[in-house]
Parts: C-alpha cells; sequence; structure tokens
C-alpha cells in the first residue's frame, strides 16, 4: 500500500466520522427544539385552563351570592 493511498483512506475515514458526528449533533439539536416547542405549548394551555378555573370560580360565586 502506498503511502499517499493510506493518506487519501485516512482522510476519509476523518470526513466520514466527522459528517456522522455532524448529522448526530443536528438531529439532537432538532428535538431539543421540538422539546422546547412542546414545553411552551404545554405551558400556555396550563395558563389558559388556570385563568378559566378562575374566571368559573368567580362566575359560580356571583350566582351563588344572588
Amino acid at each position: 500500500m502506498k503511502k499517499g493511498s493510506l493518506i487519501g483512506m485516512i482522510v476519509g475515514a476523518v470526513i466520514v466520522i466527522a459528517v456522522l458526528v455532524l448529522a448526530v449533533k443536528l438531529l439532537s439539536g432538532a428535538f431539543a427544539l421540538l422539546h422546547g416547542a412542546m414545553d411552551t405549548v404545554l405551558g400556555i394551555v396550563l395558563i389558559a385552563a388556570l385563568v378559566a378555573i378562575v374566571i368559573w370560580m368567580f362566575r359560580y360565586a356571583s350566582k351563588k351570592r344572588k
């Protein structure tokens, strides 16, 4: 095996490993972004539910007072 072909194989292996590492990092970043978006949506739904419960409580209390 010539020295040039060995260096070419090593460079090729490094490039393949770098592409795989980049793909894994991109996928993990996408999953983290999706997780953050889900947390945001759940937080908004929770706040809306709490506001609805408070509004219902005040309406219920005003009806019972009469």
